[in-house]
């Protein structure tokens, strides 16, 4: 009975199975589905696995699948770089599936010298940032967007002129005496840093940044001062073209400029230094501006300086199959500079090329641009431009033009025209035009030799050609409001044009080798490169034209002049690499590049630089792994040499110029000869910089918190100088180079990063802190060398700056009897000093303050730099700020305060006198005033905002009909804020601009378009 029971419930138990396998098989059906990423663009391979099983398929070229579910099951999507997405299959019958990126799992790969690595697995110190951190910010010139953004950069702005504002790069500090600008190279070929202001931002897929000798010594004798490596965008396989626009409209102001005081505050000026200039009556006009030809209330920079519009258009076509891929891109960007009668009208191409057939890789890659900048005949920036027009030669007592139509020279007091300058005539007149054109192309060929051997040959062709023509007025006459010629016109007009055309040639030879034994790996680079590079300078110019319209050199008659002058240098090179990986814990890196340039003596003409690097991820390693929320621990070390050879082409050899007055016959017939220059060395050699790197990273939660910590020590040595010697032995001629100098420069880097979301939210926000302290060790036996109010001393950093002590202002009759240690009271250069005079220390305590009393007081370096970034979206909207600083700056503002000819900042109304003691400026009339001194150094620490973006994306399905997969607009701003304690100048300039003649930087407010077809 038993056994029969059990039968039954048998058969039972399978009739059951049976009836569930039949109910199953009847609900199981095919689904369908594609796959796209948030631009709209199909995603080729991405998984799509039915959850908890094995069955699974990948996407096709259209990011389409199909497969067999059931509706109680659930499908997992996922693909490399992307957050997972999982559906239940429910009843539908067709997906549309949209994955977004996910920062926390994406291994970014960065790129360094000949290719590129994965970041975790980096020994050296490489700083990037990625196409989507620029690609959508609309500047005027690319290479502002690299500031704050990268640890140990520092980019400085050197005013924001149109066409030529060209910021000054510094890589971990200034590492010799000579040029310290980074070595930049654009998709391998090498450029400047005045050609990445011509690459459109929407161009770059990524920049990086070597910043030791681990990461920059495969690049040898130019890399001393860092490498910029630039890759722009190529195409990607895909199942259909695309196609992007962006353009922008933006409005440009002038930033941050003095505030000049008035026209009657700066007559009572004048009265104290030169009693009596403006009468009274005088005074009444110009406080009530009822005689505005005589006594006027002009705002010279007002007059100067305008709001400007600058709109930039791009359109990018891309795609590719499996085995060739394009992208070829066209830009447009027309810019009116915010001082008058400037411009710049920018035009480029790119396309990149690449194909693979069979074993075989081929490439081409082609730029170039058109560059039109216009300027006035005299420079905006520097002595005798502009801006040292406004501040020196202009006073708002002076209209800018009468009621009768002449330009504005004198007022009604007794004032000479010959000190003024009327800088808006002055723009009117003349005329500065700057073509520049520049054509890259790389061909490059590629052959996989066996598994994981390939070879790589290229060779490169960089050309540009500038042509300037300027355009010099007579000197016209300068009259007064009744017409009457205060000053005759000049008798002089000129034309001078200057070419320039330089071509360089680079060919590259590359094997290389990569191979994964179970947990080993191993990555070999060996390469040859030999470059070629040649300029020539040719300037003509004539005077005397009958007409101030005429700007070609056949209108001119009378003094035509020409000169010109090539140069040209050869560099070739032997280098490698190895990189090997144990298990992804022990990571080693070895670099060695042989260089030889015909910039040194035969001697010591090659040379050969090192370095090697290692790294522990102890976060793979057993003991960590029950630490769940700690996803990155890696520490590196490295160690390596770098050579400089941006020394010019002839520094070990002697020169030769044609001068002289010689005679060779009785005729008495004058001949020119060639005379010897210089002094040559053939002993001098490369200089060398040591760099050890030392560093940690950290990551935490999945890496949506990472931090990296870095401390470097870097030194050069054998810095060229030229050494002062007697003249017995010189004469005429410059003094030969020596190998005698040597500068370190020791600092650290910590920078955070988080990124995290959560639903429809996102967010993200980033800081980044640097300080490196330059320090001279050898100047060939030297203590210091004093150049103008700079000095470079042993034991200090390059261009310390070097002046008076002031120790505040003699404000009572007790401050003038101020005496030193021996009781005599102290003299400023022989002559008792009066109240309101700036108080100097007497350093050498001899009762007098002279020249001698000068010293070191300030650092023109910052004592750290820093910024930070904060970013969140919400579905469709997306907001993002970045903010950068500096710390513990110092800069001059100098100002006159007895050749009263010029504007006066408004600080001047604090000025001293018998009823304001406690003023913060000293009384006005006393040279010795203007020397310089630590009065006019002031702190110039500022943060500012530097860009703000706010856009919203627009992915309704409506756009598809139409061919559009999305449409982003926004607004974004520049230099919005600034918070520093500096008054009326911008503290973001650079040491050398003691008197602000540069140029000043702008505020720009944009609105943006970016469509995706």
């Amino acid at each position: 009975m038993k056994r029969q029971r059990q039968k039954l419930f048998r058969v039972f138990l399978a009739g059951v199975l049976m009836l569930f396998s039949f109910m199953a098989y009847a609900q199981e059906r095919t689904v369908t589905g594609r796959v796209y990423d948030s631009s709209g663009e199909s995603i080729i391979g991405a998984s799509v696995v039915v959850q908890g099983t094995m069955q699974g398929v990948v996407t096709d070229m259209d990011g389409a699948f199909q497969l067999k579910v059931q509706p109680s099951q659930s499908l997992v999507i996922s693909f490399l770089g992307y957050k997972d997405v999982i559906l239940p299959v429910g009843n539908k019958n067709d997906f549309k599936i949209i994955l977004e990126e996910d920062s926390k799992k994406l291994d970014e790969v960065v790129v360094v010298g000949y290719a590129t690595q994965k970041k975790v697995n980096l020994t050296g110190s490489v700083a990037s940032v990625s196409a989507k951190d620029i690609q959508d910010i609309p500047v005027a010139n690319t290479t502002t967007l690299l500031q704050g953004r990268l640890p140990g950069l520092v980019l400085t702005q050197n005013g924001a002129q149109a066409g030529n504002d060209n910021p000054e790069i510094r890589i971990r500090g200034i590492g010799t005496f000579g040029n310290n600008n980074p070595m930049v190279l654009i998709d391998g070929v090498e450029g400047s840093i005045s050609q990445i202001a011509e690459i459109p931002s929407a161009d770059i897929e990524s920049i990086s940044v070597l910043k030791d000798a681990a990461s920059a010594a495969i690049y040898g004798v130019r890399a001393a001062n860092g490498v910029i490596l630039i890759t722009t965008k190529r195409g990607q396989a895909s199942s259909k073209v695309k196609v992007s626009y962006s353009g922008s409209y933006t409005l440009q102001t002038p930033g941050i400029v003095p505030d000049y005081v008035d026209s009657y505050n700066w007559a009572l000026m004048k009265n104290e230094v030169n009693s009596g200039t403006f009468s009274p009556e005088a005074l009444q006009k110009l406080k009530d501006g009822s005689d505005p030809d005589h006594y006027a209330n002009t705002n010279w920079l007002d007059a100067v300086l305008r709001n400007a519009s600058m709109h930039q258009h791009h359109l990018s076509v891309s795609g590719g199959n499996e085995n060739t891929h394009f992208m070829t891109s066209v830009a447009y960007s027309n810019q009116d500079g915010i001082m008058m009668k400037t411009g710049v009208e920018r035009f480029s191409f790119r396309s990149n090329i690449d194909t693979r057939y069979k074993r075989f890789t081929f490439g081409l890659n082609l730029s170039g641009n058109k560059n039109n900048v216009t300027a006035p005949a005299v420079a905006p920036s520097g002595e005798g431009g502009i801006m040292r027009y406004v501040s020196w030669f202009t006073r708002p007592t002076v209209p800018v033009m009468y009621s009768n139509g002449h330009y504005g020279y004198v007022d009604g007091s007794s004032l000479s025209a010959e000190l003024m300058k009327n800088p808006v005539e002055s723009m009117s007149l003349g005329h500065r035009s700057n073509e520049y054109w520049r054509f890259n192309g790389k061909a490059f060929a590629g052959i996989d030799l066996w598994d994981g051997l390939k070879f790589q040959t290229s060779f490169a062709y960089a050309f540009d050609l500038n042509a300037t023509k300027s355009y010099s007025p007579k000197s016209p006459a300068r009259y007064d409001a009744e017409g009457n010629i205060r000053k005759a016109a000049g008798e002089t007009n000129k034309e001078e044009d200057y070419w320039y055309r330089n071509a360089t040639w680079t060919n590259e030879n590359l094997l290389t080798y990569n191979k994964q034994f179970d947990k080993h790996n191993v990555s070999v680079l060996l390469g040859h490169s030999v470059i070629g590079s040649r300029f020539y300078r040719t300037t003509a110019s004539i005077q005397g034209f009958p007409t101030e319209n005429i700007y070609e050199l056949d209108g001119g008659t009378i003094n035509p002049g020409a000169k010109g002058n090539s140069e040209e240098y050869k560099l070739q090179s032997f280098f490698g690499r190895v990189n090997y990986s144990y298990d992804d814990r022990y990571l080693f890196e070895f670099n060695v590049r042989h260089d030889g340039s015909s910039r040194m003596p035969k001697a010591n003409r090659y040379a050969t630089f090192p370095s090697v690097s290692g790294g522990w991820v102890f976060s793979n390693e057993e003991f960590m792994k029950d630490y769940k929320n700690f996803s990155l621990g890696k520490l590196r070390l490295s160690w390596g040499k770098l050579g400089n050879q941006e020394i010019g082409n002839y520094a070990y050899a002697a020169t030769l110029g044609a001068s002289g007055n010689y005679f060779f016959d009785q005729n008495g017939d004058k001949q020119a000869g060639m005379v010897q220059t210089s002094v040559p060395n053939e002993n001098i050699k490369w200089e060398t910089t040591r760099s050890i790197n030392v560093a940690l990273d950290l990551g935490f939660f999945n890496n949506r918190i990472q931090t990296t910590f870095e401390w470097f020590d870097k030194k050069t040595s054998d810095i060229l100088m030229q050494l002062a010697m007697p003249g017995i032995f010189l004469g005429s001629l410059n003094a030969p180079y020596q190998n005698v100098g040597a500068v370190r420069n020791r600092g650290w880097e910590w920078n955070v990063n988080y990124s995290d979301s959560k639903g429809d939210w996102a967010w993200n926000a980033g800081f980044n802190l640097s300080h490196v302290k330059n320090e001279i060790l050898e100047m060939g036996g030297l203590e210091e060398t004093i150049s103008g109010q700079t000095i470079n001393r042993i034991g200090n950093p390059i261009g310390a700056y070097f002046g008076y002590k002031a120790i505040g202002i003699y404000r009572t009759e007790a401050d003038l009897q101020r005496t030193n240690s021996k009781g005599e009271v102290i003299k400023q250069n022989g002559v008792a000093p009066k109240l309101g005079d700036i108080m100097y220390a007497d350093l050498n305590d001899d009762g007098n303050i002279t020249a001698d009393d000068r010293d070191i007081i300030g650092n023109p370096f910052p004592k750290y730099s820093y910024s930070f970034n904060l970013g969140a979206s919400w579905k469709n909207f997306d907001l993002s700020t970045f903010w950068q600083g500096v710390g513990g700056i110092y800069r001059y503002s100098w100002e006159t305060s007895t050749d009263i000819r010029g504007n006066l900042t408004e600080r001047w109304l604090d000025r001293y006198s018998a009823d304001n003691v406690n003023a913060s400026m000293p009384a006005l009339g006393n040279t010795m005033n203007d020397s310089y001194s630590s009065f006019w150094l002031e702190n110039s620490s500022y943060l500012r905002l530097k860009n703000l973006e706010f856009g919203y994306t627009f992915r309704q399905p409506g756009l598809a009909k139409v061919g559009v997969s999305s449409i982003r607009v926004y607004f974004a701003g520049s230099n919005l804020l600034t918070f520093t304690s500096l008054k009326n100048w911008d503290p973001e300039k650079t040491s050398g601009d003691a008197r602000n003649d540069v140029h000043p930087n702008m505020r720009t407010y944009s609105f943006g378009l970016n469509i995706q077809f």
